[in-house]
């Protein structure tokens, strides 16, 4: 099993070097697969993202935000249509340009279905998010850049 601090810097260090090139990129919707607002009611579900595995979507990182707080609330989960057993899930958001916030990167920590849920107060700015995750088959990682501008 992989060194979780050192998939969480990958992740992060995939981010910053693929965030740049994704902007404006969109998903599909992810209808197919179960979303549970981990958030809180308060919270309204805005869109997901794909987190890429192989040539199909492994995951998704969803996004949820809170209009009354400026609170956005960011949570990544596998696709369990294509995803059978994954372990070490992370999810990592930000506002645009400030520190990376991490969940699912600590040890002993191990999520085998969801990461999140993280909250980051942007009113007025950006976020950027990211996900990834491994199974025995390998893992997946993708970020976003400018995902939600509240």
């Amino acid at each position: 099993m992989s060194n979780v601090r050192t998939r969480a810097a990958a992740l992060l260090g995939t981010m910053a070097l693929a965030t740049g090139a994704l902007v404006g990129i969109s998903a599909g919707p992810a209808s197919a697969i179960p979303r549970t607002n981990y958030c809180g009611s308060a919270y309204g579900f805005l869109k997901s993202w794909p987190i890429n595995w192989r040539a199909s979507t492994g995951g998704y990182i969803d996004v949820y935000y809170n209009n009354t707080n400026g609170y956005n609330c960011v949570i990544a989960r596998t696709n369990d249509s294509v995803i059978d057993s994954a372990w070490d899930i992370v999810v990592a958001a930000r506002k645009s340009g400030g520190t990376w916030k991490t969940d699912g990167d600590k040890p002993g920590q191990h999520y085998t279905k969801y990461a999140g849920p993280l909250y980051v107060y942007a009113p007025g700015s950006c976020i950027d998010i990211g996900g990834s995750f491994e199974t025995s088959g390998g893992g997946g990682a993708t970020g976003y850049d400018n995902v939600h501008c509240g």
